[in-house]
């Protein structure tokens, strides 16, 4: 196949994630891209990744067929000279490694790079842990590997043991010959935010034609990663402080709104639901306006840890505003989540807050639990069901747990206690 045409159709699948497997696969092939709905922003997006050219419906058939000509052409020119393949594969493997936000993804990459460049059937990515050597698996390359030639690979690694000396001498490649007992390598060294090591490790390699062209490929990879990986790390960082609340330190609405997005998806695929726990402090108005905005800041600060502390592990909070806190739990039934939410009503109810400062705050929450998709089927709608159950909760006792759909049902829950905020001297 010398072209493969992708029409974006987002009910089945991204059009830009399979681009990037296409180039990452083999950078040879020139990929077109038909929209319906194009964007400036997918386009650019497409074009970094190596697309040949981007159409919107309905497009002019001579500008495609023209697009198709110069695809076929430019194949033509490249495949006949093996200098112009090797260039020309150095410069797809830097073109999608630029365009990429995920260390893993660039694994891939590289290993593709190696694998055509060396003519390597086998190849792999390891880092150093103190003194141990750990295999990293890239699913999102060949799949997984032939299992006899990653032991002959890890055997022969063990044997040569080059990593240690090549992070000595600050090389980043080697050719390690063939052994009387092991294979050739070929170990290509970088390195990640933090200055930790990696390595691509290519089994029985064939050595370049030109050693010297070779080495200034490599030495242009090698930078294209490093500073790919520098703005990885640059836009995880600007990521973080746009997805923390600053006062409370927990993730915020922007990024509770990209969690249920993701959420909603996983249950499309997996039919796992998962559960929204509203949690609104009682009467916390009362610490802002005796104690001042100051103490209260202190207050939720240590609410929000507190929070963290009595949900489970894979469970994510959220500061949601003012005094209120959502809790993702994912996977979950209904009563898992009514657990959970009882868990917490009852530590808040229990725990002396800011004691460390003698003041020794002691309030309760009202909780509001819904499901998805039993009680909404949208991200809008979960939210608002749970919100809605909290206030119901909120309305008749305070301090107590309220399930969604049950608003007219008074005694879901037994009461629990009083809904103050009082100080302990």
């Amino acid at each position: 196949i010398d072209i493969p045409f992708s029409e974006k159709n987002e009910s089945h699948f991204n059009s830009l994630d399979i681009l990037e497997k296409i180039k990452r696969l083999s950078p040879f092939t020139s990929v077109i891209l038909i929209s319906e709905q194009a964007s400036v922003e997918e386009a650019v997006s497409a074009i970094k990744l190596g697309a040949e050219d981007y159409f919107k419906k309905p497009f002019n058939l001579e500008s495609f067929r023209l697009a198709v000509k110069r695809s076929l052409d430019k194949k033509a020119v490249f495949m006949d000279h093996a200098g112009a393949t090797s260039y020309l594969n150095l410069i797809n493997a830097c073109q999608v490694i630029s365009a990429s936000l995920e260390l893993d993804k660039i694994f891939g990459i590289i290993q593709g790079f190696f694998s055509r460049e060396l003519g390597s059937n086998h190849t792999a990515i390891y880092t150093m842990d103190k003194e141990q050597l750990i295999h990293i698996e890239d699913p999102a390359f060949y799949g997984k590997g032939d299992p006899a030639l990653e032991e002959i690979l890890d055997i022969a690694l063990q044997a040569s043991s080059p990593l240690y000396k090549m992070i000595e001498t600050q090389e980043f490649y080697r050719f390690i010959e063939r052994g009387q007992l092991t294979p050739g390598l070929f170990v290509f060294r970088f390195q990640s935010a933090g200055n930790a090591n990696y390595f691509c490790v290519c089994l029985s390699p064939k050595h370049p034609i030109s050693l010297d062209a070779f080495e200034g490929q490599v030495r242009i990879l090698k930078a294209q990663i490093e500073l790919t990986v520098k703005n990885i790390e640059q836009y995880k960082g600007v990521q973080h402080l746009a997805y923390v609340d600053d006062v409370t330190g927990l993730y915020n609405t922007r990024y509770l709104s990209t969690i249920l997005d993701h959420e909603i998806a996983q249950h499309k695929i997996t039919q796992k639901s998962f559960a929204i726990l509203f949690i609104d402090a009682d009467k916390f108005k009362g610490v802002n306006d005796t104690h001042g905005h100051l103490v209260g800041t202190k207050l939720l600060n240590e609410l929000g840890r507190h929070l963290k502390n009595y949900v489970r592990d894979a469970d994510i909070v959220f500061r949601y505003g003012g005094d209120e806190f959502v809790a993702v739990l994912s996977p979950c039934d209904l009563l898992t989540a009514k657990s959970v939410a009882e868990r917490i009503r009852k530590s808040v109810e229990k725990t002396a807050f800011l004691s460390h400062e003698g003041l020794n705050f002691r309030f309760t929450v009202s909780i509001g639990v819904a499901l998805f998709p039993d009680h909404a089927n949208s991200k809008k709608a979960i939210i608002e069901a749970a919100d809605k159950a909290m206030y119901t909760a909120k309305k008749t006792t305070r301090n107590r747990v309220f399930i969604a759909g049950l608003e007219n049902i008074v005694n879901i829950l037994p009461l629990q206690g009083n809904a103050s905020v009082r100080v302990k001297k």
